[in-house]
């Protein structure tokens, strides 16, 4: 049985179809999607089919759901629009009616990357966001905002990004969803290397023809907080190739090894504040690590001019701290100079922080227990050990009053897993690293 759809008839089961996608081209005058595409959704599927079948005998322009149905573009919708559908159903094509000839449309992928940290990606590898989260809004790709920032290091505010093409030197634009971005070619924003955009849609990517991958650069300029998109499209057609979503970064995650601990790559599996710091990285949390002699005894120092940087310009308001021995005692430090220079630094707080057998650190020979909890933490975790002084040399933490979990924080050797632990050993149980990740992910904003 069939009905009218539009003056033509076709298969009852495609008429709510036909009558939906009638509704949502209202108005549109003219074709904006690419060849076979009726209904926009960038592939030639049976919806598609049923529109054309609709069509059959008007005038393209005589009802919205036509527009695009004149593939060859002769003026009328017939037989030879049909045979054109048939090579282009399932597919994807980058041709824009009319003039369609079915050619299958180019491959195009983009990947993004975690950020950088100067001039490079030290202390962490060069880290791709995965494909399931590229369009997260909290997992995707995030950025720092760009906005009076010095950069004494290099333009570490810039988010790389791997455009890949097949076939090679395929002719391919960028559609972004703000402004407030900007994408560059290289990652110093050398003269003359940006990415034009004369709206919403950039001019042709610079894709030699023969090459393959295009490196991009892209940067946040505007001092407001966002989430925006980038897509890859055809130049002729806005068939959506693939796709990012970025955020902005609320947060910064502050991670401080202990005495004579380091950063490395690939980090040092006994080194588990920094196993702690590379899988938040990865999670897509802004994470800087450092050897804790880069927090003075007075706070002062590079994590806190990092620090203090990432409020006053990029807008970060959400801050975490850990370490591990000497470490945890300058994550006090560190928390109380940020509490007592607050009012003119800006607006911000101390989400989260967590000591593994915290040491003070006056000196790098300080051997006292760090007791105190750190300022104005909004929630403060605790792990240590009582050991004895032959098997650390009186190394330890100790319980902190109000620190999770209740009421002072753990000690690991009343427990099966941290029973007989030292000093140097604490920081890397599994059980201490997963709780950690787990307590800080939910506190802070990525």
């Amino acid at each position: 049985m069939g009905i009218r759809c539009q003056g033509k008839t076709i298969v009852i089961a495609l008429f709510v179809i036909c009558a939906a996608a009638g509704s949502a081209y209202a108005g549109i005058s003219e074709c904006t999607a690419g060849c076979g595409d009726l209904d926009g959704d960038g592939f030639a599927t049976s919806v598609d089919f049923a529109l054309l079948n609709s069509c059959i005998g008007e005038d393209p322009q005589s009802f919205a759901t036509c527009a695009c149905a004149d593939l060859d573009g002769n003026g009328a919708i017939d037989l030879a629009d049909y045979a054109i559908f048939m090579r282009l159903f399932a597919g994807v094509s980058d041709e824009a009616p009319p003039d369609c000839t079915g050619a299958p449309g180019t491959l195009a992928n983009l990947t993004a990357y975690r950020p950088q940290h100067g001039t490079a990606y030290f202390p962490f590898a060069r880290t791709a966001v995965p494909d399931d989260w590229e369009n997260d809004e909290q997992l995707g790709p995030g950025i720092r905002i760009n906005n009076g920032d010095a950069d004494p290091s290099g333009e570490d505010d810039l988010i790389e990004v791997v455009l890949t093409v097949d076939p090679p030197g395929a002719e391919l634009t960028l559609r972004k969803s703000t402004s407030a971005m900007t994408i560059w070619t290289t990652r110093n924003k050398q003269p003359g290397t940006n990415i034009v955009f004369p709206s919403t849609k950039s001019v042709p990517l610079p894709v030699g023809p023969t090459e393959t991958s295009l490196t991009l650069w892209v940067e946040w300029e505007s001092a407001v907080h966002g989430v925006a998109t980038l897509q890859v499209e055809p130049a002729f057609s806005n068939v959506v190739k693939d796709s990012l979503t970025f955020h902005t970064f609320h947060g910064i995650v502050l991670a401080l090894g202990g005495e004579g601990q380091v950063p490395t790559v690939p980090v040092e599996a006994n080194s588990g504040t920094f196993v702690v710091g590379t899988a938040l990285y990865g999670l897509g949390f802004d994470v800087h690590m450092y050897d804790e002699d880069n927090v003075s005894a007075d706070g002062s120092g590079a994590v806190y001019n990092e620090t203090a940087t990432a409020i006053q310009h990029r807008l970060v308001d959400e801050i975490a701290i850990f370490g591990y021995s000497h470490g945890g005692g300058s994550t006090y430090s560190l928390a109380d100079r940020l509490d007592v220079n607050r009012a003119g630094l800006g607006l911000f707080t101390i989400g989260y922080t967590s000591y593994v057998d915290s040491v003070r650190n006056n000196s790098d020979i300080d051997v006292n227990q760090e007791l105190r909890r750190p300022p104005s933490s909004a929630y403060h975790l605790n792990h240590y050990q009582h050991g004895s002084f032959f098997e650390d040399l009186g190394l330890d933490g100790g319980p902190v009053t109000n620190s999770n979990p209740p009421p002072t924080g753990l000690d690991v050797e009343t427990t099966p897993w941290g029973a007989n632990s030292t000093h140097f050993e604490v920081d890397d149980y599994i059980q201490v690293r997963s709780l950690m990740e787990s307590t800080l992910t939910p506190r802070i904003t990525r």
